[in-house]
Parts: C-alpha cells; sequence; structure tokens
C-alpha cells in the first residue's frame, strides 16, 4: 500500500470490509456522485466524511505486493556448517609464564556441538571459558568443562588445574572431570586434592557428595588416549627440553581435524600428526628477538620452543589449511614484527592468536 500525505487515516483503511463499501455506494446514489451533489444534499461536514471514508474503502482494496517466492533449500557442502556441531577452535589462553592481561595462561578449547575439550589449565582458564560461554558458545560454561588434556607439567600450563576441578563442581557441574595427561599428572592431581581437603571437606557436609568434584585421571602412553560420539584424541610425543614426557594431541572431529602443538621444539611427529589437517595450534618465538638475550636464555630457549623460522619450515611439511600461533613469546619484538617474521618464510594462512579467538 502507497501511504498519501494527508490522510491520517490510512492506516486503520484495511478493517474497512466490503459490507461498508455497499453501504458506501447506496449513500452515493441517494447524496450525489459527485462532491458538488454531495455538498447540495447534506453539509460540508458530513460529506467529508462519507468521502473520507469512501477513499479509504478503495486504498484498502488496492492489491499489495506479491507474497515472497519460497526459498530454494540450502545445498550441503559435505561439512557441516551449523554452529551447534560443527569442529570449532578457540584460544582460551595465549600467553606464556610472564604475566600478560591480554593473554592468559596457555589454554585451548576444542569444541564440536555442545562438547568442550580443554588442552591444558593455565591460570585464568574458567573464567576465560566463562567469558566465550556468554559471548553464546554454551559448550564452554563452566558446568561443561569436564575434559581436559594436560600437555607438560609445566606451571604455566596447569596452575588453572586446582580451578578446573573445583570451580565448574562449585556451581554445578555433575559429572568427573577427566584428566588425561603425562606421566606424573596423577601424583600432581592428587596433591592438589590433598591442598584443598578442607575445603571439599566443608563444601561435602553443605552439599553433600557430588560428582562434580569426582575426577578420573588417566596418564597417557601411546595410541588414541579418548573417544567418544564426537571426537578421537590421540597424543603426540614431542621434545620440550629436558621434560621426560611432553606431548601435543591431535583432535579428529566430524568435520576437521586439529592438531595442538603444545610446548616443543621444531618436532616431525606433529608434522607426522597435522600432514594437511585444518588448524594446527602451534607455539612460537621471535628470532630477531631471542638474539639479545644472553647466551643461556638463548640456550634455554633453543632447546625447549620453536623459533618463527622453525616454524614456517615445520608448517610447509605439515600443510595445515590454518596455522594458528599461540604461546607468543616475542622477546622485545612486537606482535607484528613476529608474525611479519614467520610470513617471510611461509606463504600459507596464518593467523595470530588472540584470547577468546575463535577459529
Amino acid at each position: 500500500m502507497v501511504r498519501k500525505p494527508g490522510y491520517l487515516w490510512l492506516p486503520f483503511a484495511g478493517r474497512i470490509g466490503s459490507v461498508t463499501a455497499l453501504w458506501l455506494s447506496l449513500a452515493f446514489r441517494t447524496l450525489g456522485t459527485t462532491m458538488g451533489e454531495c455538498t447540495e444534499a447534506i453539509s460540508g461536514a458530513a460529506c467529508l466524511l462519507l468521502c473520507t471514508a469512501w477513499v479509504a474503502c478503495e486504498v484498502a482494496q488496492e492489491p499489495g505486493p506479491p507474497a515472497p517466492a519460497p526459498r530454494d533449500p540450502p545445498v550441503s557442502t559435505g561439512r557441516s556448517t551449523d554452529p551447534d556441531t560443527r569442529t570449532r577452535v578457540i584460544l582460551l589462553g595465549t600467553g606464556t609464564p610472564i604475566p600478560d592481561p591480554r593473554r592468559a595462561g596457555p589454554a585451548t578449547a576444542v569444541v564440536v556441538g555442545s562438547r568442550a575439550y580443554l588442552v591444558d589449565a593455565g591460570p585464568g582458564v574458567v573464567r576465560r571459558a566463562a567469558e566465550v560461554a556468554a559471548a553464546g558458545v554454551s559448550a564452554l560454561k563452566p558446568t561443561g568443562l569436564a575434559r581436559v588434556f594436560v600437555t607438560h607439567l609445566h606451571s604455566d600450563h596447569t596452575v588453572g588445574l586446582a580451578d578446573l576441578m573445583l570451580t565448574p563442581a562449585v556451581v554445578g557441574r555433575s559429572t568427573p572431570l577427566q584428566v588425561m595427561g603425562p606421566p606424573g599428572i596423577a601424583d600432581m592431581v592428587e596433591h592438589l586434592q590433598a591442598a584443598y581437603a578442607v575445603d571439599l571437606q566443608v563444601r561435602a557436609e553443605v552439599e553433600g557428595a557430588s560428582a562434580g568434584y569426582r575426577l578420573q585421571v588417566t596418564e597417557v602412553g601411546a595410541g588414541t588416549v579418548y573417544r567418544d560420539e564426537a571426537v578421537t584424541v590421540r597424543p603426540i610425543r614431542v621434545q620440550h627440553g629436558s621434560f621426560q614426557h611432553a606431548f601435543g594431541y591431535r583432535f579428529e572431529g566430524p568435520d576437521r581435524v586439529v592438531v595442538v602443538s603444545g610446548d616443543t621444539a621444531p618436532s616431525d611427529a606433529l608434522i607426522q600428526a597435522c600432514s594437511g589437517c585444518d588448524v594446527l595450534v602451534h607455539e612460537v618465538y621471535c628470532e630477531a628477538g631471542l638474539r639479545t638475550l644472553p647466551a643461556s636464555v638463548r640456550a634455554y630457549h633453543e632447546a625447549f620452543h620453536t623459533s618463527s623460522r622453525q616454524l614456517a619450515q615445520l608448517a610447509k611439511r605439515a600443510r595445515p589449511r590454518l596455522l594458528v600461533l599461540t604461546h607468543l613469546l616475542p622477546f622485545g619484538c612486537s606482535e607484528a614484527e613476529l608474525l611479519a617474521e614467520l610470513r617471510r618464510n611461509y606463504g600459507g594462512e596464518v593467523v595470530l592468536g588472540e584470547d577468546k579467538g575463535v577459529y
């Protein structure tokens, strides 16, 4: 309907039906068919009212716009695009032992549908997960944090483990926390439970026994470490300096394969595990920045971590569709310089990971 200026009654025109139109037609036959005849028969005000109603009826009977044509159903691409079922990588912490308010301690979530699978539990892991959940990723609500894969036992990767054990249970987690990690993780969990024994006792007295406080611990060896309806998870043994046991993890979801390196020097095992994977999440340091540090510091990081140049060479062989940089060690470089350093040697798709980033 096209509205004509000056007629405030037009929004109500649709309420005038065919019966009203017939009555008006008879009225005009009696009073006259022109404004002049109408004015002679009745007062101007009454005629204006009748004319107004007659125009409204005419407008109401004008044809409206055609109904929209039915849409074709979406074409399947062969991969899930439903945000509730596809595999996503969400960085909960991209930092290091160095306190940085922009970058929480190391933690990565692989989310498949309504399930979240965490890799490492750095400082701030539960609160970062809660932030992402509040932004719409319900799988990361604290009550759903029930699986964690620990790469190695460095403090920056495990300080948040007590938080992950307790906080989700306090707010209502109803299933045990499954903790998978290198040999030694069972002792760490046992000691954390002992450290919080008073807290756990008081909560049990007040709240009663809750499955959310229970723990299921698995020490990782060779072969598949975890499997459910959504993913299969395989450990990748990596070299992290003098650590006897350090792992990355390969997640095989319904639509994507994701490899998370953990902390590592360049590793052929990661190349083989990725081998064209969809997403490779890998640590990195700035080579130019490291050269400015004392020799002893350089030797440490060269044994424990991967430079941008080394990662570029590794990624060329691993061929991920997307390389996501995390556990960033700039050593005085800007983040832009670190990324540029890598891109000088690698032409594939790469992004500098950000806390709460979804990939």
